[in-house]
């Protein structure tokens, strides 16, 4: 499962640079590079944000993998069983690798959204952005928070 969720981020990130790269000389030199709440373009920026963007979402998953070569601790109040501490860091693993991936999409989607608005396809980023952004995250977190505090109970 771990090599899927990567594959799945590595392609978010590839989409990501592909379409910068590929309509970036089409863009005008403004486009819409703020959004409100809502979805809505309230403020302009130069084209390049475009690259800024992707190169966060790189910074993004580099940081988020460096995490699998640190010292892998399980640091909580009290000791857990050894079978306890491998589950709770696994399950952590597991949330911090499909956060990665989900922020890689969004990441891939907010660029093809401000090429598509700077070409004039798309106004915002849809109403929809910011709820399901937030519902993926946060149902992800929950998910894995329950399935941590079932290994720490030792269920």
């Amino acid at each position: 499962m771990k090599t899927i969720r990567e594959l799945i981020a590595l392609a978010g990130l590839v989409f990501a640079g592909l379409v910068v790269a590929d309509f970036y000389s089409r863009l005008p030199e403004q486009i819409a590079t703020h959004f409100n709440a809502a979805g809505v373009a309230n403020g302009l920026g130069a084209r390049s944000t475009l690259w800024v963007l992707v190169g966060i979402a790189v910074l993004l998953y580099a940081t988020l993998s460096a995490l699998n070569f640190l010292p892998r601790v399980v640091n909580l109040k009290r000791e857990l069983a050894p079978k306890q501490d491998r589950a709770v860091l696994a399950e952590s693993m597991a949330m911090v690798g499909w956060i990665k991936a989900e922020t890689c999409w969004m990441f891939a989607y907010l660029c093809l959204a401000m090429v598509r608005n700077g070409m004039g396809l798309q106004v915002g980023l849809g109403w929809w952005f910011l709820p399901v952004t937030m519902v993926v995250v946060l149902g992800t977190c929950g998910f894995y928070l329950v399935e941590i505090f079932r290994a720490i109970r030792g269920g």
